[in-house]
């Protein structure tokens, strides 16, 4: 199967507010000095008085929705514009630092973030049961495993990698439309992963089999030539993209190496595919996920 929503989908403005009820921190513009007012909203969920959305763009496309995955629900938030996954990211990932943000970059999940929407509806059901002593009840639950913690997934449009369409089999507006289709699976590959498999974390495996579950969810067929631009490598070794971001620095001092294994490693995967039927393959792309990453082709 591949990720399928599951609930009803916020679109246009209600989707970052939505969030900020509960993220208080979207409400701390990216700047200079923002930064102990965003460890007031994140950490305590104290709201900047003069709480304001304003420095998003917004789109009526922007969408927050749930969907299905075999390790249980994920959150989506999709930003049409670029400059405000950039804004997203530079806020929830860096603290409100104005940092640039690499144009490979086009999709992230954030782990175990202090959700003060769940905190709420604690404190409002402790009420309603007749409770009175709220400061011992949150610690109670604090203490709980991944308590008031989420996790959300964040996907912006354009070309997937930064890989332009002439690149591609696709045209300009169908490789936008396959490409935020790859991100939203890429992603939901990760999550599914370090749910079911936390310690079998490969960051380049990861990556790849991430990449696979991408391409059968979006284009019905695993392409390594399209896979292998993605990371930017070739049988000769490495010429610009993914890859790099993935490696230590002593690995970059083998990057050619390790490129032109992971490019044999794409290539056995297609075959993979290619052997059996295409259209199941792709049906069932998160179980052929967990096949390749019990069995991993690579060892980086």
């Amino acid at each position: 199967m591949c990720a399928e929503s599951t609930s009803e989908r916020l679109k246009g403005p209600a989707a970052l507010e939505a969030l900020a009820q509960r993220f208080p921190q979207l409400y701390v513009a990216p700047a200079e000095g923002a930064q102990e007012a965003h460890r007031l909203a994140s950490g305590r969920g104290i709201a900047p008085q003069d709480a304001t959305l304003a420095h998003f763009t917004g789109s009526p496309e922007d969408e927050l929705r749930e969907v299905g995955t075999p390790a249980g629900p994920v959150e989506v938030l999709f930003l049409k514009q670029r400059c405000d996954f950039e804004t997203f990211l530079q806020i929830i990932g860096h603290k409100s630092n104005p940092v640039p943000i690499a144009r490979t970059v086009g999709a992230i999940t954030y782990r175990g973030l202090a959700d003060w929407g769940k905190v709420s509806a604690a404190y409002e059901a402790h009420l309603a049961s007749g409770g009175q002593n709220w400061g011992d009840e949150f610690a109670r639950l604090a203490r709980e495993p991944g308590a008031f913690r989420s996790e959300i997934v964040v996907i912006s449009e354009g070309p997937y990698s930064n890989v332009p369409a002439d690149e591609t089999p696709f045209a300009p507006d169908e490789w936008l439309r396959v490409s935020r289709e790859i991100r939203l699976h890429h992603e939901c590959a990760h999550v599914v992963c370090r749910r079911t498999m936390p310690d079998g974390i490969l960051p380049v495996w990861d990556e790849v089999t991430a990449d696979v579950v991408g391409l059968l969810c979006a284009t019905r067929r695993y392409d390594a030539s399209l896979a292998t631009r993605f990371l930017g490598i070739a049988e000769s070794g490495f010429f610009g993209g993914r890859l790099s971001e993935y490696l230590d620095e002593e690995q970059k001092e083998r990057i050619d190496e390790i490129a032109s294994e992971v490019f044999s490693a794409c290539i056995q995967v297609e075959q993979m595919c290619s052997a059996g039927n295409v259209a199941e393959t792709a049906a069932n792309a998160f179980e052929f996920l967990l096949e390749l990453k019990r069995a991993p082709l690579i060892t980086y």
